[in-house]
């Protein structure tokens, strides 16, 4: 019964598997597509399911440049593999005390935006006054769109939030 929010959610699989055990998901992403796919995936594991009852997952499109949450209302937060930086203060509120903050995106390679890449040590530094569980910066293996396969370093986060 405990709420989680998958930001930028995508085809949410890591909120798919969650709700299927039982946790409360709110899947937030900007593309109507991304979270069309995500309800059709839901619904084909619902069928596979012997309990055949719904995944207790809400899809919603969001500007998630803008974006409002309720205060100390979520046990878990995703965030893997998008940045803004302003969400952070939002997760912070909206997080109750205790819970957890999942979080990975790419780190900036030389020649990258800024402003679209995390600094080494950057995620880490923003909540270093939480309980930093996990901390790690990694080479993982991608699959691009054009379909080459290539590595890139990542920061990884899981800390909770103080009670």
């Amino acid at each position: 019964g405990s709420r989680v929010l998958d930001a930028a959610c995508g085809t949410t699989s890591t909120g798919r598997y969650l709700a299927a055990r039982g946790w409360r998901v709110i899947a937030l992403d900007v593309s109507i597509a991304a979270l069309r796919l995500a309800r059709l995936k839901a619904c084909t594991e619902q069928s596979r399911s012997a309990q055949k009852e719904a995944l207790p997952v809400s899809f919603a499109v969001m500007d998630m440049t803008d974006l409002w949450l309720p205060e100390a209302y979520f046990d878990v937060i995703l965030n893997f593999f998008f940045l803004s930086r302003p969400l952070w203060s939002t997760y912070r509120r909206s997080l109750k005390p205790g819970g957890l903050l999942f979080f990975e995106t790419f780190l900036r390679e030389a020649d990258a935006n800024p402003a679209h890449y995390l600094d080494s040590l950057e995620l880490n530094n923003a909540f270093n006054d939480w309980e930093v569980v996990h901390y790690a910066e990694i080479q993982r293996h991608t699959h691009a769109r054009d379909g080459a396969d290539r590595t890139r370093r990542v920061a990884q986060l899981v800390a909770r939030k103080p009670k």
